[in-house]
């Protein structure tokens, strides 16, 4: 349950940072002004803390359905009793 909140506090603040780095920094505007890289900084590390972002994103929602999965498996088994052979 603790990386649970970890995950979306770590998912929050990763992509709050990428839009304060991407809209505010100008990544976004250098990144539409050049047709191909080297870009500066800012557009590298806007993207990869998005990613950052992305992957805790993952992490929450694997964790929110393994234990919806085992919460409804659990409750089937208490509701409909264990059938053994």
């Amino acid at each position: 349950m603790r990386h649970r909140k970890i995950a979306k506090w770590l998912m929050l603040a990763c992509f709050a940072t990428a839009l304060v780095l991407w809209l505010g920094f100008g990544g976004r505007s250098e990144f539409v002004a050049k047709d191909h890289g080297p870009y500066s900084p800012v557009v590298y590390f806007s993207g990869w803390i998005a990613l950052a972002g992305l992957l805790s994103a993952t992490v929450l929602t694997v964790s929110f359905f393994g234990s919806t999965i085992a919460h409804t498996a659990k409750r089937n088994a208490i509701r409909y009793g264990m059938r053994g052979r």
